[in-house]
């Protein structure tokens, strides 16, 4: 088993999957792990829809114009509000490195993608139908998740930002 110091290491934003499928099991451990993540206050206002159903998934895309920012990536995570507070995007991040650091440990590839946001969220009363939720919800994140075919290498990091005192 992986160390949180190798996942976090090892950790890559993944833009090449193989077909393969994820499983309800590797799924719901990802979930867990982002909702486990803190909240400001523990509001706990976040909500995580995990679509591993192929033809829910190419609805999703469908609303997107084909979902090409998915990377053909098997499986999608949306990280959702239930209720508006003010540090969502605070929460939303810490879920988000949580699923990621987990995806590594179970030996997934993943890639956070925030681009594709604002365009849910503007087709949101069709999103909630795709998805059988209530309109009130939100689209924060999007993660997408799968089996990697490559694996970037990892980009130096600049030493000087970090100072120790």
């Amino acid at each position: 088993m992986k160390s949180v110091r190798d996942a976090i290491m090892e950790r890559r934003s993944v833009r090449s999957y193989f077909e393969d499928k994820v499983t309800e099991e590797e799924m719901q451990c990802l979930l867990e792990a982002g909702n486990w993540a803190p909240t400001g206050r523990n509001a706990q206002n976040l909500f995580f829809v995990g679509i591993l159903n192929p033809v829910v998934l190419s609805k999703v895309k469908e609303l997107l114009g084909g979902g090409k920012e998915f990377y053909d990536a098997p499986a999608l995570i949306l990280v959702m509000e239930r209720e508006e507070d003010h540090l969502s995007t605070q929460n939303a991040s810490a879920a988000m490195e949580n699923m990621m650091l987990q995806a590594t440990e179970l030996g997934l590839g993943s890639c956070w993608i925030h681009c594709v946001v604002s365009r849910l969220n503007d087709r949101k009363n069709e999103l909630m139908d795709i998805l059988s939720l209530p309109e009130e919800m939100t689209v924060l994140e999007t993660l997408v998740v799968g089996k990697a075919k490559e694996v970037p290498q990892p980009k130096k990091r600049n030493e000087r930002n970090i100072q120790i005192l």
